[in-house]
């Protein structure tokens, strides 16, 4: 049963169109899995509908239909959307490096243009990521497994949000391996020695 679900600030972001793409990538795990957050984000984008609705009309530039008409011979054709990667299976195509005992990372974006990097994670059960702080926003999605921190016990399909508050050291729970998406804008602020000694191996 999923009890973790995305902030109604993330929903409302991911409704307007200004949820950074990667931190997106990660939400559609969760609304893939979860109607309850897809009924949420479906009414969001109704009520903006209709307050776009009720806006008044903009004035067009008087030569807007000319410069629409001259770009038409340009335009290239527009290819079909790819369907956002959401299971374990689809979005596990790199490798795996060791970061340490019981823990392997697959790095999928190593830094966008908005500072954010999107990587899978995978811990063995009871093994624990080295304490660290953020110093920017981070979504993660569990793919498989769960985990626990500071701020509660976290299973399949649940989203875990954190800010540059955020101060935890997740452990994975007993059962599978914990594997999690996780989306990540700006540096970690490692804790112990070996995570200040690994982290510029990784770039996290």
């Amino acid at each position: 049963m999923i009890r973790h679900h995305p902030s109604d600030t993330t929903l409302m972001a991911h409704a307007a169109g200004h949820l950074p793409a990667l931190h997106a990538r990660v939400l559609a795990v969760h609304l893939a899995a979860c109607p309850h957050c897809r009924d949420e984000l479906r009414m969001m984008e109704e009520i903006g509908g209709a307050l776009l609705a009720t806006m008044p009309p903009a004035p067009l530039r008087a030569d807007a239909l000319e410069r629409s008409l001259a770009r038409l011979d340009d335009a290239m054709p527009i290819a079909a959307p790819r369907a956002a990667a959401t299971t374990l299976e689809s979005l596990a195509t790199g490798r795996w490096w060791w970061l340490g005992p019981g823990i392997r990372l697959m790095p999928l974006v190593r830094r966008d243009a908005s500072d954010t990097r999107l990587d899978l994670i995978r811990v063995a059960p009871g093994m624990a990521l080295p304490g660290h702080g953020h110093n920017g926003p981070e979504i993660a999605c569990i793919l498989q497994g769960g985990y626990a921190d500071e701020t509660g016990h976290y299973n399949t399909f649940d989203i875990a949000e954190g800010d540059p508050s955020l101060q935890h050291t997740p452990v994975a729970l007993p059962g599978p391996e914990c594997i999690c998406l996780i989306a990540t804008t700006g540096r970690l602020r490692a804790h112990t020695w070996l995570a200040r000694l690994v982290q510029p191996l990784v770039g996290v």
